[in-house]
């Protein structure tokens, strides 16, 4: 844990290197020493699809933090700083970085490690 997601407007693959902006994520999910570094999972999709306000051109990435229970709002504050601050000279020219941590309810969530 955790799991970070990260979701685009498609067209940026033409103007970001998106399995750069996956490693920073990762890098900063790592810097934030939140997490054992060997149970960070990130990855990133594209949407075909979208709408960011009215504006045809525009373009969004939002990054979806879904972790355990436990940590302070002070915590998940930190993880998102940590994470801006190694994205923020890749996405100089997207419309909308938004970012989110999610609470998994350990009842509901469900691993199992293969050697």
């Amino acid at each position: 844990m955790p799991h970070c997601i990260v979701e685009y407007s498609a067209p940026l693959a033409q103007q970001i290197a998106i399995d750069n902006l996956v490693e920073q994520v990762h890098r900063g999910a790592i810097e934030s020493e939140l997490f054992e570094p060997a149970s960070i999972k990130s990855r990133a999709y594209s949407a075909e699809h979208y709408c960011v306000g009215e504006a045809k051109a525009a373009s969004f990435i939002h990054i979806s933090f879904k972790i355990m229970p436990g940590r302070s709002s002070e915590q998940k504050l930190h993880l998102m700083q940590c994470v801006d601050r190694l994205i923020a000279p890749l996405c100089a020219s997207v419309s909308s970085i938004t970012m989110e941590v999610l609470d998994i309810e350990r009842e509901h969530y469900f691993k199992r490690l293969n050697d």
